[in-house]
């Protein structure tokens, strides 16, 4: 949050400003004096996080920062009590090393704030007053206050408050902050209105009766914060990788301290203690912890922008795998009758000849007679059909192709679909509206544009494709810098600087999903 962000700069700032006079060549107790109070005061930041890692029996990542930053404080403090001359201490080391991390750490905040700007775009849209009509007379509440039997009034250029049916007036909305689509949309009496949505054109008249209920706009919100907050699978393993890594790193460390010391460079305290500090900085695992939460994040929350809700991480990471694609007829390849005939949905016949050429295999299902389910499977270039079908059926034909090796996508209008939705590898729920929280779908379309089907894949490809260069750069990164620690080549500064370098370049790859399809 924003306090955390600015108590975490608080404390760079403070590191940054102690190590500052460590640059100078002072005495060697005046420098004690001031490592002293680096290392607990802002590095107290790294000594808390490790406690409460060891508390969950996990050797966490800033455990590794807390066990090198100490031993070089230590060292150096020794050195500064039982050598009188010619006294090498690296005390600036430790400072600048300290400073180092926590600027890697706030813009790892940083980066995580820009990823959940979707949400708080979507809470800024909350109005927090309406305008009321109450006992004959007009006046202004805030939304707790609102009641029942009120009525809300919504005239050109206001958000509207609540979700409520129109009552009386008419008035075009802009509900694209909702659905992603940009087309304004005609409300009339009896027509739904939804909370966050613009009133662009006309004045309406809202009833109160549903403000019990969570609005649709807060639905919304929940479930991109369930999708951020919930770890994808590829997550869990980094994190299990993360687990393993340190304690290696630990012993590798220690290895490295007796070669040294032992062998390569006999009785060169000073020298041992640099490798042994070098290597277990640069080898912090922080680039490999960054690298899915927030390509998830970010991707999720680009998605909701689009209109394309992902119910968690783990729907976000498969949905892209998808080879096979059930469509249902009614409500979503088509809309009502025009002429004694069914209209298909705009767009629809263009998402199935992409979809095609990506190689999935489309099927249609529908109730309708035979007759009926060919002409409009004709009409879009479906070649599979499965008609007269009754809506517990479908999930058998999800089942059948399943069986068969395929991971299928099912997509309905999310009413009397549940069972399919659910038995699918993923299920999205097109246009769902005030259906919005159907628990059976992973994937829910707040809009009616079937072109969002095709985000659904794209966005998750882009958001895999982004962990997976995320996780090839953390990798790539310890192989080189672990045996350049190793060997003395890499000091603990410049180390710091590495692994701060490693961890910024997977947040602003991570970042670049922000502007996915812009």
């Amino acid at each position: 949050d924003a306090g955390g962000r600015l108590k975490l700069l608080r404390t760079l700032c403070i590191s940054v400003l102690l190590t500052m006079p460590l640059f100078w060549n002072m005495r060697p107790a005046i420098q004690l004096v001031i490592a002293t109070l680096i290392q607990f005061w802002p590095g107290m930041y790294f000594y808390k996080s490790a406690w409460a890692s060891l508390r969950q029996k996990v050797l966490g990542m800033d455990f590794l920062v807390a066990l090198s930053t100490t031993v070089i404080y230590l060292h150096s403090a020794y050195t500064v009590f039982t050598v009188h001359e010619n006294v090498k201490l690296y005390f600036l080391s430790e400072g600048v090393l300290l400073s180092l991390i926590l600027f890697g750490k706030y813009m790892e905040s940083t980066s995580r704030y820009e990823a959940s700007e979707a949400i708080r775009k979507l809470i800024r849209l909350r109005p927090e007053t309406a305008n009321i009509i109450r006992d004959r007379a007009e006046m202004t509440v805030g939304i707790a206050e609102l009641k029942p039997d009120d009525t809300v009034i919504i005239r050109s250029g206001e958000r509207v408050p609540i979700d409520g049916a129109v009552t009386g007036g008419g008035c075009e909305a802009d509900e694209s902050m909702l659905t992603g689509e940009s087309t304004l949309v005609s409300k009339h009496v009896g027509d739904r209105m939804f909370c966050g949505t613009l009133c662009r054109r006309g004045e309406a008249r809202l009833s109160c009766a549903d403000i019990a209920g969570k609005t649709v706009l807060q639905q919304i919100i929940d479930i991109v914060s369930c999708a951020q907050n919930e770890k994808a699978p590829i997550a869990r393993l980094a994190d299990k990788i993360a687990a393993v890594f340190v304690p290696v790193v630990i012993v590798i460390s220690a290895a490295v301290f007796c070669l040294r010391y032992f062998c390569i460079d006999a009785g060169n305290l000073s020298s041992a203690v640099n490798c042994v500090c070098a290597t277990l900085v640069i080898a912090c695992p922080c680039a490999l912890g960054l690298a899915t939460p927030t390509s998830i994040m970010t991707g999720s929350g680009r998605a909701a922008e689009l209109g394309v809700l992902f119910r968690g991480g783990e729907q976000l990471e498969t949905a892209y795998k998808t080879d096979a694609i059930i469509f249902d007829k009614t409500g979503t390849l088509t809309l009502g009758l025009s002429d004694g005939e069914e209209q298909l949905r705009a767009g629809s016949a263009a998402v199935i000849e992409d979809l095609k050429k990506r190689g999935m295999e489309i099927w249609m299902i529908s109730g309708d007679k035979k007759e009926k389910a060919d002409r409009i499977a004709g009409l879009l270039g479906i070649e599979n059909v499965l008609s007269e079908v009754k809506p517990q059926d479908k999930a058998d034909a999800v089942k059948a192709l399943q069986a068969r090796g395929k991971r299928v996508c099912f997509v309905g209008d999310g009413i009397n679909d549940s069972p399919a939705l659910a038995c699918a590898d993923t299920g999205i729920a097109l246009g769902c509206g005030t259906d919005i929280a159907i628990s059976s779908a992973d994937v829910m379309i707040a809009g009616s544009s079937i072109e969002s089907v095709r985000t659904v894949f794209d966005i998750s490809s882009a958001t895999m494709k982004n962990v997976r260069q995320n996780l090839i750069w953390a990798l790539i990164y310890n192989i080189i810098c672990i045996p350049l620690a190793a060997a003395g080549i890499i000091n603990p500064s410049i180390a710091a600087a590495a692994m701060s370098l490693s961890s910024n370049g997977v947040l602003l790859n991570a970042l670049r999903l922000k502007n996915y399809d812009k």
